[in-house]
């Protein structure tokens, strides 16, 4: 197995468990740790895990192998991954029929929380102080 399909399932499932809003932790990185190497294991069979009601499922050749109960605060939607893919699944196709309906990426944030918001303010501050930039100039214009 080369190091970029490794970096690349590492990468995948860390998106994945950054959809799920779980915050850095022991059981995070044991989770995390976890599904890479599951992944990366087997390469015939058919795996993927799922994100539903507050646990992971992950499936392997259509039967549940092993799941994880998560933090209270972990993201409401069902999240489907198979180590090289991320997408949103309809849940209710998914409890009642054991069907994957894809929904796709749309809607799905895979940073970390507060990137976001850590992003917007350096926008404003990079505004801000173009802003400052612009007023002295105009001043030292005016003045000289």
């Amino acid at each position: 197995m080369n190091p970029e399909h490794v970096e690349r399932c590492a990468y995948t499932v860390e998106c994945f468990l950054n959809t799920l809003r779980i915050p850095d932790s022991r059981i995070r990185t044991e989770i995390e740790e976890w599904l890479a190497k599951w992944f990366l294991g087997e390469i015939n069979a058919k795996k993927y895990a799922i994100h539903h009601q507050g646990s992971i499922f992950c499936h392997q050749d259509r039967q549940v192998v092993k799941s994880f109960l998560l933090p209270a605060q972990s993201q409401k939607q069902t999240v489907w991954c198979d180590g090289k893919t991320i997408s949103a699944i309809d849940g209710n196709a998914y409890t009642n029929a054991g069907k994957l309906l894809m929904l796709g990426t749309a809607g799905l944030i895979m940073t970390m929380p507060g990137v976001a918001a850590a992003e917007a303010a350096k926008q404003r501050e990079q505004r801000s102080s173009n802003n400052n930039n612009n007023n002295n100039n105009n001043n030292n214009n005016n003045n000289g």
